[in-house]
């Protein structure tokens, strides 16, 4: 199996170079629109079925595989090379809330409002293990690098470290509060973050499980965080009007973007890109360490509840409430159409 349709355009040095964008000036800034290069249907064609909403997405280390998870209770595999349907993965009984590819793709793990822990076989596409957490609903799961471990939390206090092999709990964290719906482990293992309804990140280091930051955002809620790809920046957003990003080694405010609507989804593209889904319906690309937005991505009718980037190949993935997941080439981002806006626009009251 080739990666040839990933590869079309693909050098490492064209991801998200953004060389397109004009200088932030004090008055506007250029932002480029861009469309989406494939749109994967989850309707099921069925009458009288309601199509499902897409709330996790998730992309394999090789880039080849994209799995999808939602309200239908059903886990979805596409073939990113042609975006071909390649599996639908039945085994939970409530909607699926995470989706994680294993380090070694072999695995695929998912969860949601059923309590429960799904690792399955890529390969068969059966069940390997089950995890059961029956004191809460899971919201977010996360491999460490090595994927000897896997982490948990949702609608309870405690966060867990589960082995991935046995699914033996291994640690058993205490939580800012009783929802801690986003969760992270940065790219180099050594930490882990969660946050959720207090507005607090809880900060851990790892395998150690000491606590090493407490920080309180000023968001209402966090839904969403995201290690950048070096681990140095943990980004935090939700139903706040901002975006905070922090220095994950010593928890300090580095940059605070502005936010439109609610946040649900964050990942970054490279160590300064910070991709950004929500309640307006958009994906918007911003320069973390410059303010400024650089693309925004449009074609999504409902919000944007879900985003995976894969960084050989430049594509990146998003799931919505509008029951699509869409595709989008970021090396072909200079395509798109230009538009001039205010250099800080201030998001909607």
């Amino acid at each position: 199996m080739t990666k040839h349709w990933l590869r079309m355009a693909v050098g490492p040095a064209l991801l998200l170079t953004l060389g397109v964008v004009a200088p932030r000036c004090a008055q506007s800034q250029t932002v480029v629109n861009s469309s989406p290069v494939r749109v994967l249907d989850v309707r099921t064609h069925q009458k009288d079925v309601v199509p499902p909403v897409v709330t996790a997405v998730s992309i394999s280390s090789d880039g080849l595989w994209l799995a999808a998870g939602g309200d239908d209770h059903l886990v979805r595999i596409w073939n990113l090379v042609d975006g071909a349907p390649a599996g639908r993965l039945k085994g939970h009984s409530d909607w699926v809330r995470s989706v994680a590819f294993e380090p070694s793709n072999a695995r695929l793990a998912s969860a949601g409002d059923d309590r429960s822990i799904v690792l399955w076989d890529c390969k068969s596409q059966r069940v390997s293990l089950t995890m059961l957490d029956p004191n809460q609903v899971v919201y977010g799961i996360d491999f460490t690098p090595d994927g000897n471990h896997l982490a948990a939390s949702g609608f309870g206090e405690k966060v867990h470290l589960f082995d991935a092999r046995s699914g033996a709990l291994v640690k058993e964290l205490e939580g800012p509060g009783p929802d801690n719906r986003a969760l992270a482990i940065s790219p180099d293992g050594r930490l882990l973050a969660v946050g959720g309804r207090q507005g607090r990140l809880r900060i851990w280091k790892l395998p150690e499980g000491e606590m090493v930051h407490d920080i309180k955002t000023d968001n209402l809620r966090i839904r969403c965080i995201a290690f950048s790809p070096d681990g140095k920046q943990l980004a935090s957003a939700g139903d706040g009007r901002r975006i905070r990003v922090f220095n994950a080694d010593t928890g300090d405010a580095i940059a605070d973007l502005p936010s439109r609507g609610k946040t649900l989804a964050l990942t970054y593209c490279t160590a300064g890109k910070l991709a950004v889904g929500g309640s307006d319906n958009l994906i918007r690309i911003w320069d973390v360490a410059g303010g400024v937005e650089e693309l925004r991505m449009a074609g999504h009718a409902g919000s944007v509840s879900s985003l995976a980037f894969h960084a050989e190949t430049g594509v990146l993935a998003s799931g919505s409430f509008d029951t699509t997941v869409r595709i989008w080439d970021l090396t072909r981002q200079g395509q798109g159409k230009r538009v001039r806006q205010a250099a800080n626009p201030q998001p909607p009251r």
